[in-house]
């Protein structure tokens, strides 16, 4: 085992957490991503349990519930004290997400790890983002212990190629902070709380219909890289990978007084884009490629009063193949959240509402014709007209 790397059994040792963090700051220069994955289960049966709880359900708590407290404590000073953005993710349980009566001690430990990340989402203004992951039974020594017909009810054990995907998910997706992914056979993987369950807690202001949810936010504009990656037409061909290329370019700053600094996090793929690299688009000048995207605002020009920093936002301009992009303000789209579903409707679906009930002037009991049905534009022209029928 390499020699940055800490490991006990036998008690919670705070100084040793302590010294892996500083071991591999010292060794790496830095702390990007943390994952904490603390899980035993309780020795003797809650209900048989005769003695204080200090080698059996105290002891499970420490090592499941307290040891992430202090490691996730640890994870986040370090970030903070190094300027950085980070990710940390902590590794729950399904039996957090509802009781498991074959131990309860190992389900209210898992339980409080769910909610401890989930009460986190603050740090996102920072540029921290913890998670928790929550799968299902995966094949470890533990989970070999359950009875297997247990195992065949919950759908079998959970692939641990689907929870390392789970992870990679929660360290990409910049949008996820507070979040809790569910992985199971049966369902997949699965944001718990659905958006109806959600609804019911989150408090709502007085003044507004919009739910008082902590906004997303992107790094201080100090954090901001100075180069940053985007794809760029550099020959006209109708064959798109022939045309473009990956290049580095300097991100400069500071903004003109109107310009909003979007992080791009998905965009959208259009026919169009084979169209604007066959030259086909602009009499022939070079542009940058991209129609549509979604994001966070990283930064905000002098004279910009109307949005902040780390607000989700969309743009239907060119140049959206690029980690970074700079628009006109009156060019961003506020929207709830950055999530892919989103760009979707951007060029698709509007285009399709637009035609329908703008052009079209669609009413209810019209009879529609869709050609290329399946299409991007298509289908959301079926949903309209399904939802206007």
């Amino acid at each position: 085992m390499d020699s940055n790397i800490f490991k006990y059994e036998n008690g919670v040792k705070l100084r040793d957490i302590s010294l892996a963090f500083e071991k591999h700051v010292a060794t790496y220069g830095g702390l990007d991503v943390c994952i904490n994955s603390a899980g035993i289960n309780n020795p003797v049966p809650f209900q048989n349990d005769q003695s204080d709880g200090a080698k059996t359900w105290r002891h499970t708590i420490n090592v499941n519930l307290v040891a992430v407290i202090d490691c996730t404590r640890l994870a986040i000073k370090t970030m903070q004290a190094l300027q950085k953005p980070g990710v940390i993710i902590n590794t729950g349980s399904y039996a957090g997400l509802f009781p498991f009566f074959l131990d309860p001690i190992y389900s209210g430990s898992k339980g409080g790890v769910v909610l401890f990340t989930r009460s986190l989402t603050p740090y996102k203004r920072e540029g921290i983002r913890v998670n928790v992951l929550c799968p299902e039974v995966v094949r470890t020594e533990m989970g070999e212990k359950l009875d297997p017909k247990y195992v065949s009810l919950m759908g079998g054990f959970v692939p641990m190629e689907l929870v390392v995907k789970g992870a990679f998910e929660l360290i990409t997706d910049e949008s996820r902070a507070g979040s809790c992914l569910w992985i199971s056979n049966r369902r997949g993987m699965v944001y718990w709380p659905i958006p109806s369950e959600e609804a019911k807690y989150s408090l709502r202001s007085s003044t507004s219909s919009r739910s008082n949810k902590i906004s997303f936010q992107a790094p201080l504009s100090s954090q901001l890289p100075q180069n940053f990656k985007k794809l760029v037409v550099h020959t006209w061909s109708q064959n798109f990978r022939d045309a473009t290329h990956i290049i580095s370019a300097p991100l400069r700053l500071p903004l003109e007084s109107d310009q909003v600094l979007l992080k791009v996090i998905y965009a959208g793929v259009n026919a169009g884009d084979v169209n604007f690299s066959a030259g086909r688009y602009f009499q022939g000048t070079k542009k940058d490629p991209g129609f549509e995207a979604v994001g966070i605002i990283a930064a905000i020009g002098d004279s910009v009063r109307n949005l902040e920093v780390g607000t989700p936002a969309a743009v239907m301009t060119i140049g959206c193949y690029a980690e970074f992009m700079k628009v006109p303000s009156k060019q961003i789209l506020p929207i709830p959240r950055p999530d892919p579903e989103a760009v979707a409707l951007l060029t698709s679906g509007l285009t399709a509402s637009i035609a329908l009930e703008e052009l079209g002037q669609m009413k209810s009991g019209k009879v529609v014709l869709v050609t290329a049905a399946a299409g991007g534009t298509g289908q959301f022209a079926v949903q309209v007209c399904v939802k206007l029928s």
